[in-house]
């Protein structure tokens, strides 16, 4: 009985030396593909439920970009990224996860990122007016007729009342009416000296 006892005791680490080995079965992105811009969302599917997933993200100059938290559903585990984009080049994907049957995995996978954010460029200055400058100035109207219609303050003066005409020489049709009136003073005066002259008629 002992040693059937012995016997049985080294079958639970047989049976967790040969349990299957938690491995990446995808990704996105993809191991050794090109994306033009770093994603904002990286996601792990393994070959097995994890309960539990780290996710170590490094840059092209070996530096570790900022993730969000792991979100693990299933056998994926998904993960925010914490910079809207990153510089062109490589990036590396380090890992460790831990399934619900205990078994663990870890390794690591590259892709390259060719456009990226472009670093080196300043946006355009914007332009200040100087603290020395002096205001523009608009000149000073002289006249009534050269200043602006905002800047007349004077009323309207009334337009002045018509001269009467001037007393001149009489029309020409005055000068016409004299004449015609002498011209009848004669006419009438000459018929009535040629009736009083007239000699008389001898008697037969």
């Amino acid at each position: 009985m002992i040693v059937g006892i012995l016997g049985i005791l080294p079958f639970p680490s047989i049976a967790t030396a040969y349990a299957p080995r938690l491995t990446l079965a995808s990704s996105t992105p993809g191991a050794e593909t090109r994306v033009g811009h770093l994603p904002q969302v990286l996601q792990l599917v393994f070959n097995d439920k994890i309960v539990d997933a780290q996710v170590i993200l490094t840059g092209p100059d070996s530096a570790a970009v900022s993730l969000g938290a792991v979100t693990v559903r299933n056998e994926t585990a998904r993960i925010a990224l914490g910079v809207p984009d990153g510089a062109p080049g490589s990036y590396t994907v380090s890992y460790t996860a831990t399934g619900s049957n205990g078994a663990a995995g870890n390794g690591s996978f590259s892709f390259t990122v060719t456009t990226g954010a472009k670093t080196g460029t300043s946006a355009k200055p914007t332009r200040t007016p100087s603290p020395t400058a002096a205001p523009t100035v608009l000149p000073v109207a002289t006249s009534a007729a050269a200043a602006p219609a905002d800047f007349l303050t004077s009323k309207a003066q009334p337009p002045a009342a018509a001269a009467p005409p001037a007393a001149g020489r009489p029309a020409w049709w005055t000068y016409a009416a004299v004449l015609l009136v002498v011209a009848c003073v004669l006419v009438v005066f000459l018929g009535f000296s040629r009736r009083r002259i007239r000699p008389g008629i001898p008697a037969k």
